[in-house]
């Protein structure tokens, strides 16, 4: 178990977390659950109801992208200080992916519940949270576009063909 203290240290060095000050980590860490994940465990599977984020300790986790039935891709290995599931926190969506380990992980584990209570006595929080996930998404934006550039006359004219 990390005591309070020990959770407000790691999850400063979360980039998820590093604009909060050291009371605003406190706040937070006070709510996280630890959860102890053996290798080669699902922690989510793509499709499920979403609602909690995800904070690697230690260990690796592999996400997953389901395309069919029978085939996976593993979109990304990440490994300590690393997460996953902050793109349905604030929506209650869906997970877009899966997520496996593959090694013994610890993780910390916040849901949207505590979380939204928190905003509502911190509006801080949110202001802090909304410029993480902006953040990612113009970094997946970024992304997108470096993949796309390669033949770009040629994605218009496919575009065109379907308007």
């Amino acid at each position: 178990m990390l005591s309070t203290i020990e959770r407000i240290i790691f999850l400063k060095q979360v980039s998820f977390f590093q604009s909060m000050s050291v009371d605003e980590l406190g706040i937070l860490a006070a709510v996280c659950e630890e959860r102890f994940v053996e290798q080669d465990t699902q922690i989510i599977r793509q499709n499920d109801a979403g609602g909690t984020l995800f904070v690697i300790v230690n260990g690796k986790v592999g996400i997953e992208y389901e395309k069919s039935s029978s085939s996976v891709a593993r979109v990304a290995t990440l490994g300590a200080n690393a997460y996953f599931g902050e793109v349905s926190l604030f929506d209650t969506g869906i997970y877009g992916t899966s997520a496996v380990t593959i090694r013994d992980t610890l993780l910390l584990c916040l849901d949207r519940e505590p979380l939204v209570a928190l905003v509502w006595q911190y509006p801080d929080i949110a202001i802090a949270l909304i410029n993480v996930i902006s953040q990612r998404l113009r970094e997946a934006n970024d992304r997108i576009t470096e993949l796309t550039r390669s033949r770009p006359s040629q994605l218009a004219s496919l575009y065109e063909q379907f308007e």
